[in-house]
């Protein structure tokens, strides 16, 4: 088993014990999550956190991150990991402007 630690948006760290089975399906969605993002925005980005969401809710891992050397540009995407394909994907304001500049439009939903 694997321990994994996770901020509740409150400041506090909380550690999550994942199986085996469970850390193979984080391990095999995260490569998703950042081809993904290399394809679709030609960016290079370091996963700083993931959940695996429980199976009742939804069949997906989710993982936080930022652009490599920029911290302020960070991200959270969703891997669905039945279907092996990103889910859904938030970012920040800076990863937004970022991305504008450089001709992308962040808003236009992207399989």
């Amino acid at each position: 088993m694997k321990k994994n630690s996770t901020d509740d948006n409150n400041g506090v760290n909380n550690e999550v014990v994942y199986s085996s089975e469970e850390q193979a399906i984080i391990d095999k969605a995260k490569p998703i999550a950042i081809k993904y993002l290399k394809d679709t925005y030609e960016l290079e980005v370091e996963i700083t956190g993931e959940r695996l969401l429980p199976t009742h809710v939804a069949s997906q891992v989710i993982f936080e991150g930022n652009v490599v050397g920029n911290k302020e540009q960070n991200f959270s995407i969703s891997v669905n990991y039945k279907t092996n394909e990103k889910a859904d994907m938030v970012m920040s304001p800076e990863l937004a402007a970022a991305l504008r500049a450089k001709g992308y439009d962040p808003s236009i939903k992207k399989k």
